[in-house]
């Protein structure tokens, strides 16, 4: 029987897929923000955000505040979803150049070439992401934040590359 594998786009510092590691699952988390990214130095985590294309981003950190939600705000400038640091600019602490990969080239930099679950919570760039991707590897499951994006038209790519898709609360969840 093949190793689960799991990735983790959009890690944060709170609700990661750690328990799977726990429970026998290898596991890659992306989080561009050294802050977050740090935290989780007992696995393999790339500090870098995953996008359109290759090359560097501009990415907003979103500041701390007395409200824990506030710090998963962070997210790429550029982006077609809701740029919610730009509607709360008091929230940003600062802006960064991040490296940046196409999901299809960090799969291929880890040499992933198949995934039991996906997880993508990118504060409003999860279009960038699945529209620039070449489906070479197919998630058997994927759950994605979808309120800050066109979430019908997420799920009509998804379903188009086979997937039953459905929504629940401010999640999607994309099985093959």
């Amino acid at each position: 029987m093949k190793q689960k594998i799991f990735v983790e786009i959009g890690v944060c510092d709170f609700d990661t897929l750690e328990p799977l590691i726990n429970n026998g699952w290898l596991g890659y988390f992306v989080e561009p923000v050294n802050q977050y990214a740090s935290k989780l130095y007992d696995y393999d985590v790339t500090e870098c955000a995953i996008s359109s294309y290759d090359g560097v981003a501009d990415f907003y950190v979103s500041r701390k505040t007395n409200q824990d939600w506030t710090r998963g705000l962070s997210h790429i400038v550029t982006q077609q979803g809701e740029k919610l640091l730009e509607r709360h600019t008091h929230l940003i602490e600062k802006k960064i150049k991040v490296p940046c990969y196409k999901l299809q080239t960090f799969l291929s930099m880890k040499e992933i070439t198949y995934i039991d679950f996906m997880k993508v919570d990118v504060e409003g760039h999860e279009m960038d992401i699945f529209e620039a991707y070449d489906w070479r590897v197919r998630p058997t499951m994927i759950k994605l934040e979808h309120q800050h994006i066109d979430d019908i038209k997420m799920a009509k790519m998804l379903e188009n590359q086979g997937y039953i898709v459905y929504t629940e609360g401010k999640d999607m969840y994309a099985i093959r």
